[in-house]
């Protein structure tokens, strides 16, 4: 199983989010690393909360922007005389936990080793299909009027997502906001005091007969490239979380992150005030949408 680093959930709803505020100023940043505050215990993936986490929709917020974007462009198709509507987008799942620092539970570990858990397979649903004049229509591609009448920008998919980001203030742009999350852990990844913690885990793999340099060597050893994990593997994840545990690398690690993004969101607290209303105003939007829709 290949390195994966969740960083940012961002739907497409909010990806259209207005503004062009320069986020990060390497000029401007501070040489001596954060104090870092409390190091509390990290016993599973749920543990992980960090800062910028406040600046993301809750599957439950995202949930009713896509649910007020689903209705707004059906809505417009409906002024083009289509009959295909798009249907209501089904609920955004809620976070199990992050996978930032890789693994972290041993429970996990003693079945799936450094595979990724098994999730039940998606049930395939049962929807109209769009002919191609309401895809053009919906999507803003291929023409831009249908019998004379002009497609919105981006279709009625475009000037939903549009509607619902009326009143929403300039704010960090997500792509910055992507850079920001990468550039804090790898931050944090190079501070001293993780690599401290770092070189005591390698230490303890060695003594038990693994040699890696970090736990994305571990987590990335070709021999895991396999349909499902091997006791081999099952044995070595269960040590790497083991070790872990033992020398407080996860703990530490979400403590000088935690650290480092609480300064970051410090040197810009006014545009991440801003972040924060346009959120509101933004899920506001969807739920007048749904409740007049």
């Amino acid at each position: 199983m290949k390195r994966v680093h969740a960083i940012w959930l961002i739907t497409a709803a909010v990806v259209a989010a207005a503004g062009t505020i320069t986020l990060v100023d390497r000029n401007q940043v501070a040489a001596a690393p954060p104090a870092v505050g409390e190091v509390r215990p990290v016993h599973a993936a749920k543990d992980i909360t960090l800062p910028l986490d406040r600046y993301q929709h809750s599957p439950a917020d995202l949930t009713t922007i896509d649910r007020a974007t689903a209705v707004l462009a059906r809505q417009c198709l409906n002024d083009f005389g289509q009959t295909w509507a798009p249907p209501d987008p089904p609920p955004v799942p809620a976070s199990t936990g992050s996978s930032r620092y890789g693994l972290i539970e041993h429970d996990q570990v003693a079945k799936s080793g450094y595979h990724p858990p098994e999730s039940a397979p998606q049930q395939p649903e049962d929807r109209p299909e769009p002919t191609p004049e309401a895809m053009m229509i919906y999507t803003g591609k291929g023409t831009t009027s249908i019998g004379g009448k002009r497609i919105p920008d981006g279709g009625c998919l475009g000037k939903a997502r549009r509607e619902l980001e009326r009143g929403v203030p300039a704010t960090i742009p997500a792509t910055e906001l992507i850079r920001l999350d990468q550039e804090m852990f790898e931050r944090a990844q190079q501070d001293d005091r993780v690599q401290q913690a770092m070189a005591n885990w390698r230490k303890c793999m060695a003594d038990s007969g693994y040699n890696y340099t970090d736990v994305w060597a571990a987590n990335n050893d070709i021999r895991w490239d396999s349909e499902t994990p091997t006791q081999v593997e099952i044995d070595t994840a269960k040590t790497d979380v083991t070790c872990r545990q033992r020398t407080k690398l996860v703990d530490t690690w979400l403590a000088v992150e935690t650290a480092y993004q609480r300064r970051a969101i410090t040197e810009r607290a006014a545009q991440f005030d801003a972040l924060d209303r346009g959120m509101q105003v933004r899920l506001d939007n969807a739920t007048k949408v749904l409740a007049t829709g």
